[in-house]
């Protein structure tokens, strides 16, 4: 398992939700995100929806399995 803390450097839009979770769906492994006494799977275009990634806040971005050294160092760079 990795986990990782997310700091938001550039605005980012409802937008890039969609392509988020296509993205960690291509992985093989669990995607999470926790921010804010939340918990949210990554690979669920419901649970992303509720998320706000405003330039500076920070979320942990955790992956267990296969692929998460990648999925992680990937996925980061939306938000960094």
């Amino acid at each position: 398992m990795i986990r990782r803390t997310i700091r938001v450097e550039k605005e980012v839009g409802t937008d890039i939700i969609p392509y988020l979770v296509q993205s960690a769906c291509h992985y093989d492994c669990a995607l999470r995100i926790e921010s804010e006494e939340k918990n949210i799977n990554m690979k669920s275009i419901m649970g992303m929806t509720i998320l706000h990634f405003g330039k500076g806040c920070s979320f942990d971005l955790i992956a267990d399995g296969m692929d998460e050294q990648r999925a992680v160092h990937e996925l980061a760079g939306c938000f960094e």
